[in-house]
């Protein structure tokens, strides 16, 4: 379930994968019963991959082109390892001045200009998150933030054990800006209506797998 607020109003979108026959009763992903589920399909005794469930819920105001939304995320272990801590893209982080990006431009002599938001640093900006589910019960746990540019990285005060579930609440504002660089953030006029089109406008898990452990690449 996602809902974003468009010009018109509140769309909600539903996703789920259907049955193969209208005759069989509709699962989720992570079924016994859905044969494109990994699970049901490795490729080899041992493989593993990570599961997440995304719950956004998002909001932008027209007047100041700031989305302002909340993730509940649920992450599940499916790891042999215990997790202490998970890791977060924050992509629209990465244009600002004093970042990799900024860096990367200086050294090809690119003299980007920037946004009333990016001058000040503003990308998306997460304020907190905080555990509120293990294993499907309600808890109510804080964790410390570790923020290098597009990447924040998230302690736990209990590691995250193979074949566990954990739930986050993420408060967040992303913010639309006019600077020169390609963010994948865009906004213009059509006629008489304001058009958003945006990606990576969330805070998004990184990759955890069993050849490179997490992905923290800096976003480029």
């Amino acid at each position: 379930f996602i809902s974003i607020c468009c010009l018109s109003g509140f769309a909600t979108v539903n996703a789920q994968i259907l049955p193969d026959h209208f005759s069989r009763p509709a699962y989720s992903y992570r079924s016994e019963q859905n044969p494109y589920y990994w699970k049901n399909k490795k490729p080899y005794d041992g493989y593993w991959q990570q599961d997440v469930h995304y719950q956004i819920k998002a909001a932008i105001d027209e007047k100041t082109d700031i989305i302002d939304g909340k993730v509940i995320l649920t992450y599940y272990n499916n790891s042999p390892h215990d997790l202490p801590f998970v890791y977060f893209h924050l992509y629209q982080e990465a244009f600002q001045p004093n970042s990799y990006v900024s860096e990367l431009n200086q050294a090809n002599d690119v003299d980007p200009t920037y946004g009333k938001y990016e001058a000040q640093g503003l990308g998306t900006e997460v304020s907190e998150v905080k555990i509120i589910q293990r294993n499907g019960k309600n808890v109510n746990e804080t964790t410390e933030m570790i923020q290098d540019i597009s990447v924040l990285r998230i302690n736990l005060s209990q590691a995250i054990k193979p074949g566990e579930s954990i739930t986050f609440e993420i408060p967040f504002k992303t913010y639309f800006d006019s600077g020169s660089l390609r963010r994948r953030m865009k906004k213009f006029q059509s006629g008489d209506f304001t058009h958003y089109d945006g990606v990576h406008w969330y805070p998004r898990i990184c990759v955890y797998d069993r050849k490179f452990g997490w992905d923290t690449d800096q976003h480029l």
